[in-house]
């Protein structure tokens, strides 16, 4: 997340301190236990380590835990395991640069349409990730006319696209609405907490990626929910 969008490589250097570049010894680097051990700061120059490296740490391990309990080390936990790792990755570069590499959301729609495929699903993949990404570039292209300005960009459109590959269609639907709703509100919070203007920007994202995790982790009550409004996903 820190190195991708400052063109630095993620094979070498080694990790290092983006303060004082103090290259990080291995035994420092262990997820969430070196950071309690160091108190969340660095060995060497004493300053805080982002809050971010520990939260991304425990949701991924969470991930990796809820992913083995349901699928135990079969096919479709190393697809998924592929599939959130992309989302989080994704979700913490555009949450803290406002952009989405295409090097993360390309390459995986055509591993999403391989795990459909498998699956036997290739159909409802490719449908997934054309009307996924059909509808967001068609909110960037009318948005763009309304405001005169890129209210989206093609990243959240390559991404939506690489979760509908991934979810297939209708559950595109679903995990859309989720984004958009969880976006909306927590749009509307940070508005109003921060004093921003309805001007100011907002990844999105990290929305995207939660209701295409949503529709992955709370498949039967999601399907029930919209049942229970007439739309039969």
């Amino acid at each position: 997340m820190f190195r991708i969008p400052k063109g630095i490589s993620i094979v070498k250097p080694n990790s290092f301190c983006p303060c004082c570049k103090k290259p990080i010894k291995w035994y420092e680097n262990i997820p969430l236990v070196s950071y309690i051990l160091l108190k969340g700061k660095c060995s060497a120059c004493r300053k805080q380590i982002s809050i971010r490296y520990p939260i991304v740490e425990l949701v991924t391990g969470c991930v990796f835990l809820y992913l083995f309990i349901q699928y135990d080390l079969g096919l479709e936990f190393f697809f998924y395991i592929f599939f959130f790792c992309s989302l989080i990755v994704i979700s913490g570069i555009d949450f803290s640069y406002q952009i989405i590499p295409d090097i993360f959301s390309i390459p995986a729609i055509f591993i999403g349409l391989i795990f459909q495929i498998v699956k036997g699903n290739f159909v409802l993949g490719i449908v997934g990730a054309v009307f996924g990404g059909g509808l967001i570039l068609l909110i960037r292209v009318i948005g763009g006319w309304t405001y005169k300005k890129e209210v989206m960009g093609l990243g959240d459109v390559y991404l939506t696209v690489m979760i509908g590959a991934f979810v297939g269609f209708p559950l595109i639907i679903a995990s859309i609405f989720i984004g958009a709703s969880v976006g909306a509100i927590l749009g509307i919070i940070y508005i109003i907490s921060t004093h921003q203007t309805r001007e100011s920007p907002i990844p999105f994202g990290p929305f995207l990626s939660i209701g295409g995790a949503a529709v992955i982790i709370f498949k039967p009550q999601i399907i029930h929910f919209f049942a229970l409004l007439g739309i039969n996903l």
